[in-house]
């Protein structure tokens, strides 16, 4: 593990936060305490200190109600890594000694602290920011965490920091950490060693629990399994059901002669051995040409040569007799009549309950919205903006779902919380390695959109 990797995985929150607490100069025997019999946390302070991961603060007391430091939370951390953090140094903190016990927990965590020259070892750690460093340490170990429970944004929500609005958000949705009520979450107050060991001990078992299918991220399959198949054909849907996908995502555009087809781009010219706009096009015309091709004409899927474009209600047919739930983009502004026409085939199909609608045109949801009140509608956008967040707010009649579908390239931390402050759910839009998408795993968003990272890459490991 270099340091380089450390820093990452704690930049930009250690400056802001505060941290848990231990005294490692004292034996970690639970039986020696004498001040936690009967204390509300007491087999959460046993285990933590059976895990190795808390000492006393004297030989026979424990303090579970003394808060938690900078420091000492650093320092948990670490035992509970099982990293080697004698071979990090730290010298460019003015309060941080090298011969202090917490120095080695300090360098293996942060390059920095709440100043450039300062660490502020003996602050005390808040709620909010107990959260932030949990998620992020989540992330670090690759780990994503459970949805147990629907995530809430409590009524002090406003009290908050954006930078940790959407980490109570995840790490409430994980079970791992209450609120200090019903309705409230006390962002800004202090953490106790009792709740310190609380939170490790559930972040614990849920490191040991296996996930069921029904507390897992949506993983959205982007244009089928594409990175093995043609895009958005049968096949690549084929291989988004053996790859463990159970949501997909396809783009559907009109023929000529008005028969939905799945396809990107408005001309075939890429993805086909043909050329011309889907728009000018026939159906009978387009069933002329292959559409085995990955991006140019030179350039083939092997083993699919003469591959056909789908129609929308294959497609639909398709995810009906395996249980897969669509993400269906509407690729271009449509008429009422084309929209009328989509919504018919699903439920036709009786899937009118099984789908999302997505796009980037918000006329297109709006005549969604028409069709069916309840249907699931998620406004695409390259940027979460006050324009795309009152066009979600107008989609929204009290009956549906509404979500924001976000380009991750130009998401922020403050955008995600805005969203939740107003309510609006997220997905996010496309990610292709394993260790960001964790990361969008354990926020706020509910579905991310992958090419290639499927359930198993991001679950079996956990």
């Amino acid at each position: 593990m270099t340091y380089t990797w450390i820093k990452r995985w704690l930049a930009g929150a250690l400056a802001a936060v505060m941290l848990f607490a231990i005294c490692p100069q004292q034996p970690a025997s639970a039986s020696n305490f004498t001040d936690i019999s009967g204390h509300w946390a007491e087999s959460y302070i046993n285990k933590a200190v059976n895990l190795g991961l808390f000492s006393g603060t004297t030989p026979t007391t424990f303090s579970p109600d003394a808060n938690m430091t900078r420091a000492m939370f650093v320092t948990v951390l670490a035992k509970y890594s099982k990293e080697d953090i004698q071979q990090y140094t730290t010298s460019q903190f003015r309060d941080v000694p090298a011969d202090a016990w917490y120095a080695h927990a300090v360098a293996w965590a942060y390059s920095g602290g709440t100043s450039e020259k300062q660490f502020s070892p003996d602050s005390a750690i808040t709620r909010e920011q107990m959260a932030t460093l949990i998620v992020r340490f989540a992330n670090y170990q690759r780990f994503a965490l459970p949805r147990v429970r629907s995530g809430k944004t409590f009524s002090d929500k406003s009290q908050t920091a954006d930078y940790s609005l959407d980490a109570t958000y995840t790490l409430y949705r994980s079970g791992i950490i209450n609120g200090t009520s019903s309705k409230t979450f006390s962002p800004t107050g202090k953490a106790t060693r009792a709740q310190c060991a609380v939170i490790f001990c559930q972040y614990d078992s849920a490191r040991k629990d296996t996930s069921s299918e029904d507390r897992q991220v949506r993983l959205v399959n982007h244009r089928g399994y594409n990175l093995e198949a043609p895009e958005n054909t049968m096949p690549a849907y084929a291989l988004s059901v053996r790859k463990g996908y159970d949501y997909v995502e396809t783009d559907v555009q009109f023929t000529k002669d008005n028969v939905p087809v799945l396809i990107h781009d408005t001309t075939i010219d890429r993805t086909s051995n043909g050329s011309g706009k889907v728009a000018d096009l026939t159906y009978g015309q387009l069933q002329n040409f292959d559409f085995s091709y990955k991006s140019n004409s030179s350039d083939r899927w092997a083993g699919y040569e003469g591959t056909k474009i789908a129609t929308f209600e294959e497609f639909i047919s398709f995810c009906s007799r395996n249980h897969l739930h669509p993400y269906i983009e509407m690729k271009i502004s449509m008429t009422k009549s084309q929209v009328k026409t989509l919504y018919n085939l699903v439920k036709q199909y009786n899937m009118q309950y099984d789908v999302t609608w997505i796009s980037f045109y918000q006329s297109d949801l709006l005549y969604m919205k028409k069709n069916d009140a309840v249907a699931p509608l998620c406004l695409l956008t390259n940027n979460v903006n006050s324009s795309a967040i009152n066009h979600a707010q107008d989609l929204k009649n009290g009956k549906n779902s509404v979500t924001i579908g976000a380009n991750t390239n130009s998401l922020t931390v403050s955008q995600r919380a805005t969203l939740l402050r107003k309510n609006i759910a997220l997905c996010v839009w496309t990610v292709d390695a394993l260790s960001p998408v964790v990361q969008y795993a354990n926020t706020s968003a509910e579905a991310v959109t992958t090419d290639n990272i499927t359930p198993s890459d991001v679950y079996d490991d956990n």
